[in-house]
């Protein structure tokens, strides 16, 4: 065990076999600041956000729009239901009664004469003459 476990000369013969002929390329390493990579996703960033703005500022805009559509429809139903109220009170007043049976059904009152316009011609229809039953009691 006096021997050296590896003798000199096939520890450099070994080492001149390893090297190799041409000199290596240092290996480039990446430089995150020299590299495109930031600019190219901070311009995907900036695009995405300007396409989600500009969608979401016409939902805001339709959205708005519907609204006042909404609104105007409100307000007319609104009058259109000030309008049917009053139809519906001067519809039950006992006047309006009254003037709409003597126009639409021809009912009178006791003592009352009826005239009629018979316009001439061919279309005329026969004249009912009104009875007891026609009247409108007081």
């Amino acid at each position: 065990m006096n021997q050296p476990l590896r003798n000199e000369e096939y520890f450099y013969h070994r080492q001149e076999q390893t090297e190799p002929s041409k000199k290596a390329r240092p290996r480039k390493s990446f430089n995150f600041s020299r590299s495109r990579l930031p600019a190219v996703v901070l311009s995907f960033l900036l695009v995405y956000l300007v396409v989600s703005f500009c969608s979401q500022f016409s939902k805001l805009s339709s959205m708005q729009r519907d609204v006042r559509n909404i609104q105007q429809q409100v307000q007319e139903m609104q009058q259109k239901n000030v309008t049917l109220r009053e139809d519906l009170r001067l519809a039950q007043s006992d006047a309006y009664i009254e003037k709409t049976a003597r126009e639409k059904i021809g009912l009178m009152k006791p003592g009352e004469t009826r005239i009629v316009t018979v316009v001439q011609g061919n279309d005329s229809q026969k004249i009912e003459v009104p009875t007891g039953q026609n009247a409108i009691a007081d």
